[in-house]
C-alpha cells in the first residue's frame, strides 16, 4: 500500500466518523446535554462541551479533507480520540451504567466493545501520522503500515457491525442521574414521605402511572404475579392523579399486602416532569446509590425489572 492510500483512507474515515457522530449529537442536543449532566467528569462543563465538541468534531472533518491542513488535523484527532478512550474507561471504570454521549450507533457499542473501538482508532491516527511524516518508506514499512491500517479497520467494523446486529437500547440521558427530591402523600391519607429519606444501599424501582391506565394496571398484575421473585425490593408508585383515584387502584390491587410496595400521589407532578416522561407507565430501575440504571416507557415486563436489578 502507498503512503497517500494509507493516509487518504484513515483521514476519510476519520471525516466520516467525525460527520457523523456530530451530526448526531447537534440532531438530538437535548439527550446529549442530558448525557453530559448525567456524567460526574463533564457536568458542570456540560453547557459548553454541548456545542463545542460536535462543532469541533465538523470543523476537524473539514480540515481532514484540506490537504494542506491534514496532517495537522490528524494531531488533532489523536489528541482527541486519545482523550476519548481515556474518559470512556474513567466512566467505566467509575459505573457502568452511565450513559455514554458518543453518538448513534457507537452508543450500543459494549463496555469492551467502545474502549477497544476507541483504542484501534487511536492507533490508526497515529499509524497516518507516522507514514504521513515518513520521508523515504521502504517496501517493508509499507507492508508493516498497510497491514496494521488494514487489521484497524477490521477491528473497527467488527465492532460497529456487532452494534448494529443487536436490537438497540432506549437511551433517555438520564441514566446515572439521582432520584430528585419530591413528596409524596401515602395511600394511608396521612403519611408523607419524600424521595429524598428513601434509604440507599439497595436497588429500587419507582413507576409513574395513571389508575385508569389499561397497561399500568397490565404492569402491576404482572409485577404481582412475580412478587416473591423480586425479594425485598422495594417498589415506589408514584401518580399525580386525584387522590381518590389513585386509593381505587391500591384497593383494586390489594398492594396492602405486599409491604414493599409504597404508593403515593405526586402532588406537583414532579417525578414524570423531571423525566420528561412522555406517558405512564414510565418505570425507573435506580441502583443502590439512587441513580438510574434503566429507564422503560410503556409497559415493563417483570423479568426484566428483575434482571436489571441483579445486574
Amino acid at each position: 500500500m502507498k503512503k497517500p492510500f494509507v493516509v487518504g483512507s484513515i483521514s476519510f474515515f476519520f471525516i466520516i466518523l467525525f460527520l457523523y457522530t456530530g451530526v448526531s449529537k447537534l440532531m438530538d442536543l437535548h439527550l446529549f446535554r442530558e448525557q453530559l449532566l448525567s456524567s460526574p467528569l463533564i457536568g458542570p462543563m456540560a453547557g459548553i462541551v454541548v456545542w463545542a465538541l460536535p462543532i469541533g468534531e465538523l470543523l476537524l472533518a473539514i480540515a481532514l479533507f484540506i490537504p494542506g491542513w491534514q496532517l495537522k488535523a490528524l494531531y488533532a484527532s489523536l489528541a482527541l480520540m486519545t482523550l476519548f478512550t481515556i474518559y470512556v474507561a474513567a466512566i467505566l471504570f467509575m459505573d457502568n451504567h452511565l450513559s455514554c454521549s458518543c453518538g448513534g450507533i457507537i452508543e450500543e457499542l459494549s463496555p469492551r466493545q467502545h474502549v477497544l473501538f476507541n483504542s484501534a482508532c487511536v492507533v490508526l491516527s497515529v499509524v497516518a501520522i507516522v507514514v504521513e511524516r515518513k520521508r523515504q518508506p521502504s517496501i517493508r514499512f509499507n507492508w508493516l503500515t498497510g497491514s496494521s491500517a488494514i487489521g484497524l479497520f477490521l477491528l473497527v467494523g467488527w465492532t460497529l457491525f456487532t452494534a448494529f446486529s443487536v436490537p438497540a437500547a432506549v437511551k433517555t440521558g438520564m441514566e446515572g442521574r439521582l432520584l430528585p427530591s419530591f413528596d409524596l402523600l401515602l395511600a394511608d391519607s396521612a403519611t408523607h414521605l419524600n424521595t429524598a429519606d428513601i434509604p440507599t444501599g439497595q436497588p429500587f424501582i419507582v413507576i409513574g402511572f395513571s389508575p385508569w391506565c389499561i397497561h399500568c394496571q397490565a404492569e402491576t398484575r404482572n409485577i404481582v404475579s412475580h412478587i416473591r421473585q423480586f425479594g425485598n425490593t422495594r417498589i415506589y408508585y408514584v401518580t399525580p392523579a386525584p387522590f381518590s383515584d389513585m386509593k381505587t387502584f391500591y384497593l383494586h390491587f390489594r398492594l396492602a399486602q405486599y409491604p414493599n410496595i409504597i404508593m403515593g400521589r405526586d402532588g406537583k407532578d414532579s417525578f414524570l416532569r423531571y423525566f420528561k416522561a412522555p406517558g405512564v407507565p414510565y418505570t425507573i430501575v435506580l441502583d443502590a446509590k439512587k441513580r438510574v440504571k434503566l429507564v422503560m416507557f410503556g409497559e415493563a415486563d417483570a423479568l426484566t425489572l428483575i434482571k436489571a436489578l441483579a445486574e
